[in-house]
């Protein structure tokens, strides 16, 4: 069974409903289950360190919002410092989970990155935290070879996201509960049977 997850490492419903999926998807496969898993790439908003969205204040400090999400991603494993985050493009962070996906790593790479943007708060922009993460994941890195590396086409437009889209057609959107992906995954997983 397969499911696509359009994302973006910068975007903390992405963030949040990763953590939750990746859950659901470690649930499904202790009791058996067979997934595979794609990454879509969609760039939120481009943005280098230092520079705020439309010249305005930094969408980064805490606010009422922010602090949910934050305590909605700590139940789910992910811990949230928004006083940390480093603003970044992250063009080179999709194409890091590309290069990952051709290793069998991807999924392991796209929760490194997102506890590197919202935890740690590493600029995920920058070639030499992207060469230590890939490392750390056990992902090769050649430097001299960037322009060889798989591509990760960034979705210019679309809905919001993350969006889930299972064997079937079915999207879930948004940073959707645990219990919606667990059950769609067994959903997804008793439909596949049947075919």
């Amino acid at each position: 069974m397969k499911v696509e997850i359009t994302h973006d490492i910068a975007c903390s419903w992405s963030a949040l409903g990763y953590a939750r999926f990746r859950r659901a998807a470690e649930e499904h496969r202790a009791g058996g289950g067979a997934l595979t898993v794609v990454f879509r790439p969609y760039q939120t908003a481009v943005r280098s360190a230092g520079t705020p969205l439309d010249g305005g204040p930094s969408p980064l400090a805490p606010t009422a919002r922010a602090e949910q999400i934050a305590r909605a991603a700590a139940a789910d494993g992910l811990v949230m410092r928004t006083d940390r985050i480093v603003p970044a493009d992250t063009s080179r962070a999709h194409r890091l989970i590309a290069l990952a996906a051709a290793h069998g790593r991807a999924e392991e790479m796209a929760a490194r990155l997102y506890r590197a943007h919202f935890t740690d708060g590493l600029d995920i922009a920058d070639a030499g935290v992207l060469r230590s993460l890939a490392c750390a994941v056990g992902v090769p890195w050649d430097a001299g070879k960037d322009g060889e590396r798989p591509r990760a086409d960034l979705a210019p437009s679309g809905p919001p996201v993350p969006v889930f889209r299972f064997p079937d057609g079915t999207l879930l959107v948004g940073a959707v509960s645990l219990a919606a992906l667990r059950g769609e995954l067994k959903r997804a997983a008793l439909r596949t049977a049947a075919a």
